[in-house]
């Protein structure tokens, strides 16, 4: 398939059996997605998907969980970011039988491997900024993790906490609220967190 492509004078982006081509405009695309289905199905004798087949702008079209900014930078595709998110708050709840450094070194694993793959990305900001979320989800989860008012008083102020801020220990709010206050940012800051070892993937990224 490649050798017929470059015949047929195409660019295009292969890997196993995902590619995209780069041709002009929309009509030429269209041509081009049934020459190259016609082709594929007679000469090679493979079935096309039609629901994963398709033509669309640059912007519009994701390969291989990465997708080209209008810019023509390589960014983390929307569907890719989804998943990740979902990852999140499943390593994050805190109904799990893990000690609190499983739940970090769970984590470490997955966002290392994660961050190993779509260290291609030359526009991160769409991932960067998904960091503050994350570690929110972290206090959130130990927040809970710390059950009742006496629980939560002990572990902040073995974080830090003093004075007035204690205050939050009684709080009736949900986690998620609580997970955002000035109490739980200073016993569990992004400095604290990141020399735990609970890493983000700015962190990994080559500077």
């Amino acid at each position: 398939m490649d050798r017929e492509l470059e015949r047929r004078g195409h660019c295009f982006c292969r890997y196993a059996d995902d590619v995209n081509i780069y041709v002009g405009s929309g009509a030429a695309a269209e041509r081009v997605l049934a020459a190259i289905r016609n082709w594929i199905e007679t000469q090679l004798r493979l079935q096309v998907s039609a629901t994963k087949s398709g033509t669309g702008r640059p912007w519009e079209r994701k390969f291989l969980g990465f997708r080209l900014t209008r810019k023509g930078k390589i960014t983390v595709s929307p569907e890719s970011l989804q998943r990740f998110k979902a990852k999140v708050r499943e390593l994050w709840r805190v109904n799990q039988s893990r000690t609190s450094n499983q739940l970090r070194d769970a984590w470490k694993r997955y966002v290392q491997g994660w961050w190993g793959y779509y260290r291609l990305a030359e526009d991160r900001w769409a991932v960067f900024r998904l960091e503050g979320w994350i570690r929110r989800h972290i206090r959130k989860c130990y927040w809970l993790r710390w059950h009742n008012k006496k629980g939560r008083r002990n572990a902040l102020q073995k974080l830090g906490v003093s004075g007035p801020m204690l205050k939050v220990a009684s709080s009736r709010k949900g986690a998620w609220p609580i997970a955002r206050t000035g109490s739980l940012h200073k016993a569990l800051s992004n400095k604290v967190l990141r020399n735990h070892g609970f890493l983000m993937p700015s962190d990994l990224a080559v500077k």
